[in-house]
């Protein structure tokens, strides 16, 4: 298909939102830059910089490479994929000296944001998603046939947004 970029035609860290492009291409790209993120953390730590500039560091450029549309493609993903973006976080946590948010927190941190935002906006076309239960206390659960469909991210938002209440 003309027009459309193939996961190794990528030389850097940004998504595009082509079909081409797996969850699983995104992890392997973004995970392939991980002994470079180290070595970023020693450069600049050797500077002498305090932590909390080093963390201000972290969550402008590593963790927002990580968190760039998690709540699309983390529900999908394998445990041990989930597994090798944590151990990005851990090295970063043990090269500052703070403890640093896993990527599942920082997951259900950005997914509840949109589940709010979304339910909030009665403009949304997915508000109608969050429709409430007669109890008023949980939202109606979104009916799914596949696993595909089960992991994405609205049926996740639904169940994260209930569980708030």
């Amino acid at each position: 298909m003309a027009g459309q970029l193939k996961s190794s035609n990528i030389s850097n860290l940004s998504v595009l939102q082509s079909p081409v492009i797996s969850n699983g291409s995104y992890i392997c790209l973004i995970l392939s830059k991980r002994p470079s993120s180290g070595c970023i953390f020693k450069k600049v730590k050797s500077f002498g910089l305090t932590s909390q500039v080093m963390l201000n560091f972290h969550r402008a450029v590593i963790e927002s490479v990580l968190v760039f549309s998690i709540t699309v493609w983390f529900g999908s993903i394998t445990q041990k994929e989930t597994l090798r973006l944590n151990r990005v976080v851990k090295t970063a946590s043990r090269i500052i000296g703070r403890d640093l948010p896993s990527v599942e927190i920082l997951y259900q941190q950005r997914l509840l944001g949109r589940a709010t935002l979304i339910s909030q906006d009665s403009s949304h076309p997915a508000h109608d998603l969050f429709e409430p239960l007669p109890s008023s206390r949980r939202l109606r659960s979104t009916k799914t046939r596949t696993n595909r469909f089960s992991t994405s991210v609205f049926p996740l938002a639904v169940q994260a947004r209930s569980k708030q209440k």
